[in-house]
């Protein structure tokens, strides 16, 4: 005898199965989304020499985003050629992978799985055709990066040693020099050799001062005066430095003698000596001294500036003695002037001096000093 089932505990049944078969479909359609055989896809290839473990099924990414997965691995068909592999991307990402973008291979954390990262290309380039192949890196591998790093800490080893070695030489010559070995260890312990070496640097130093003494005697010394006299090769800053003497000077711009960075003098540069050759008749004495000094501000190159200023002084000095004589002093005698170019550099003063008036830095002046005991 048949017993027959309630309508109440049909539906449940009934619901029961159809709540079954929902899970199973949600189960097959996450399934099938993961595969990414749900969803309009493109395929997408690239070329690699290593493919470092990838398998079907890895996950594939497009700027950090997940895109699709590796659908096929191609083996080459020759050693040495390179590694295919196929991806399945997201239809919707498709104008983010342009023909220039690249697919490399990464490691998610230390050790686990492998990820396909594709870094899309510029926005002004063209998309990549369906099936296209992408530019492809070589991934990088931990046994690559532990086989560079021992090669570094092996280059650092050796380095060491090295620097190791040669503190053991210079501790080696230190404590020779410290025993006396060798000449430099010999003139070290030697107290007398040292009292030789400081007594003739004493003897070379005391030398060098006295030639100097005597050469400066010799440029004032007749018939070698009269030389030293016409070049001014006198010290530049004593030249100008006259105690007991009156002090009367004029002052010229460059520009009123000379064209810039000439030394011979123009027209109106001849006419304006004139009347400094005037002044110079009434201001000069028998025992007065002349003094021609020339400036300039150009310190790009000190030896020109010297010497531009020094041809300068003497053109000037050439005009005056030769139109006026102002180195004639009286019946035999002569009048020193000299003729000194100071480049850009500006004459030594006093403490307690008196500052003169502000003057042009590119200028030729004309001094008179007059004794006055």
């Amino acid at each position: 005898m048949q017993r027959e089932i309630g309508r109440w505990r049909a539906l449940a049944n009934a619901g029961f199965v159809l709540a079954v078969l929902a899970l199973a479909g949600f189960g097959v359609t996450e399934v099938s989304r993961r595969q990414w055989r749900v969803q309009r896809t493109f395929p997408v290839k690239a070329r690699f020499a290593m493919i470092g473990g990838v398998e079907t099924g890895d996950r594939v990414r497009v700027q950090g985003i997940d895109a699709g997965v590796v659908e096929g691995v191609v083996p080459p068909g020759a050693p040495g050629e390179p590694v295919t592999l196929v991806f399945r991307i997201d239809a919707r990402l498709r104008p983010l992978v342009r023909a220039d973008a690249v697919a490399r291979i990464v490691t998610e954390g230390v050790v686990g799985a492998k990820v396909v990262e594709i870094l899309p290309g510029r926005a002004d380039a063209p998309l990549l055709a369906k099936g296209g192949f992408i530019q492809a890196e070589k991934p990088v591998e931990v046994g690559d990066l532990l086989h560079d790093a021992r090669a570094s800490l092996q280059r650092i080893d050796a380095v060491a040693t090295a620097a190791t070695q040669g503190l053991g030489e210079i501790n080696a010559i230190a404590g020779s020099i410290r025993k006396g070995e060798g000449s430099l260890g010999k003139l070290v312990q030697d107290d007398a050799a040292y009292r030789k070496i400081v007594s003739l640097s004493d003897r070379g130093e005391r030398t060098l001062n006295d030639l100097e003494e005597n050469l400066a005697a010799l440029k004032r010394t007749w018939p070698l005066s009269r030389y030293f006299n016409d070049r001014a090769f006198f010290d530049r800053d004593r030249v100008l430095f006259h105690p007991g003497d009156a002090r009367d000077s004029r002052t010229l711009r460059e520009a009123e003698l000379f064209e810039p960075g000439r030394s011979v003098l123009t027209v109106e540069g001849r006419n304006k000596l004139d009347g400094i050759g005037a002044w110079l008749k009434q201001a000069s004495r028998a025992k007065s001294e002349v003094v021609i000094a020339a400036f300039t501000d150009d310190a790009g190159d000190s030896e020109l500036a010297q010497a531009l200023t020094q041809e300068q002084a003497e053109a000037v000095r050439k005009y005056l003695v030769t139109r006026f004589a102002i180195d004639s002093a009286g019946w035999f005698a002569t009048r020193k002037v000299a003729s000194v170019g100071f480049g850009s550099e500006s004459p030594r003063t006093l403490p307690g001096q008196e500052k003169r008036e502000q003057q042009p830095p590119r200028r030729i002046e004309v001094i008179v000093f007059t004794p006055q005991s």
